[in-house]
């Protein structure tokens, strides 16, 4: 399987890199959304992309995913947001995202497994 981690935290992606590529997953990470406008156009469809609600001021998930589906052809990436704010879910639950997973990456990490 191949996964896009999106997160400005760096902990959280070494985390969750160490954990997928144990199980034998394909792991990109981008730590902005600058950076992933960088990088997309050379990336293949991932099949799951994880991303941060919270990234840097005045950027969140929510701006990750749409612009991941304004510009770029992935068809069947499924997207999942990462919150450590469980208040944040209701408004996650309608944006878009194919799912919500609350608390700390690696429970996200090891939703895939």
């Amino acid at each position: 399987m191949h996964v896009l981690i999106i997160d400005d935290n760096t902990l959280h992606l070494k985390m969750c890199r160490i954990l997928l590529e144990k199980i034998n997953h394909t792991v990109v990470t981008e730590e902005s959304l600058d950076s992933l406008k960088k990088h997309t156009d050379d990336m293949p469809e991932p099949d799951i992309a994880l991303v941060d609600f919270r990234l840097q001021p005045g950027v969140t998930g929510v701006d990750v995913l749409q612009f991941l589906k304004q510009n770029t052809k992935w068809t069947n990436t499924k997207y999942i947001a990462l919150t450590a704010d469980v208040g944040e879910r209701s408004y996650l639950d309608g944006s878009g995202f194919d799912d919500v997973v609350s608390n700390l990456s690696q429970k996200a990490c090891c939703r895939i497994y």
